[in-house]
């Protein structure tokens, strides 16, 4: 008898640092329910994999005097070996310059501006460098920083592409109150409240202020922003139009997107749009978790309080971890 797939992605890390202890948080938790569902017997595909490019990225590489591509392979060496130190079972790793990667990123934003849903025009706004995100000012927290990662802004204006969100709006507010798609429910009204009913506003797609990314095909001045290039991850990795997997009508839908709460936006209403926008179906369950968290705080490299894994795990052995 055939086996039943399974599909489970952790996100696509950003490689700007060595991995910390919150990747392990979500690498950690879908490995557990990799292994639990293949001793059920099911056919797995459990993919994770780094986000390469951007400006940080760009910014980094140019303080060791490397190239932005030699700087993210050191990088990911590191991943790779913290996963294999840890004994993570991951069936399938993803990297965003790998060139299948970006022949499908293009294609699907070729596709999304041929269907009308991307267009040209001006952004101007809050930027937050570290986030790769730009906000307005009523979305800053109370100190005007980002909302996100509460680091300082900078105001920024460029040329880019946009995609409309809007005309999704409806659907995904229904895919997040009257299904079981978000997980934590409470997590659903949250992002309903603060980003559906104050009006979806277009997302910008492209940017012309670095080079370190995937270029647009009809217009090199452009190159694809984050979001585009990084939520695609979970269908290029399968083969979607592209020829370097053939598993994607075998494993698509996923069954399970784990994310932290700080990304939970994008997953729970930029990606869902993306596949909306091109007729595909949408994953089954986003699974959205906390922090690891030190007198109440977030850990981040910017506090300094951060937990080197390969230190826990040689001062406490690997199984506190896996806790």
């Amino acid at each position: 008898m055939e086996k039943k797939p399974f599909y489970i992605t952790t996100p696509i890390y950003y490689p700007s640092g060595n991995p910390h202890i919150g990747h392990c948080y979500t690498t950690v938790a879908c490995d557990s329910i990799a292994r639990y569902r293949r001793m059920q017997g099911y056919d797995v595909m459990f993919l994770t994999g780094t986000d390469e490019h951007g400006l940080k990225i760009e910014q980094k590489a140019a303080e060791k005097g490397v190239t932005p591509k030699e700087y993210v392979d050191e990088v990911v060496k590191t991943f790779k070996k913290l996963w294999s130190y840890m004994n993570i079972s991951y069936d399938r790793y993803i990297r965003t310059t790998d060139d299948y990667h970006i022949e499908t990123v293009q294609k699907i934003f070729k596709a999304l501006y041929d269907k009308g849903y991307i267009y040209k025009g001006e952004q101007k706004g809050k930027y937050c460098t570290p986030c790769e995100s730009f906000w307005t000012e009523s979305q800053l927290d109370e100190n005007g920083c980002c909302p996100e990662c509460h680091r300082e802004v900078t105001e920024a204006k460029e040329e880019a592409y946009f995609f409309k969100m809007s005309p999704f709006a409806d659907r995904i507010e229904k895919l997040l109150t009257e299904t079981d798609y978000l997980q934590p429910k409470t997590r659903a009204t949250e992002l309903v409240n603060n980003f559906i009913k104050p009006g979806l506003e277009d997302l910008c797609v492209s940017r012309t202020t670095f080079k370190w990314g995937i270029p647009v095909t009809f217009d090199d001045k452009h190159v694809v922003y984050v979001w585009i290039d990084a939520l695609s991850n979970y269908i290029s990795a399968l083969g979607f139009w592209n020829e370097q997997y053939n598993d994607f009508d075998k494993f698509w839908p996923a069954d399970v997107h784990m994310v932290a709460k700080d990304i939970m936006r994008f997953h729970a209403i930029i990606w869902p749009a993306m596949l909306m926008a091109l007729d595909l179906p949408l994953p089954k369950h986003l699974a959205v978790h906390g922090w690891i968290t030190f007198n109440g705080q977030k850990m981040s490299k910017s506090l300094g309080n951060v937990v080197d894994p390969f230190i826990l795990g040689e001062r406490y052995g690997l199984s506190l971890i896996h806790i």
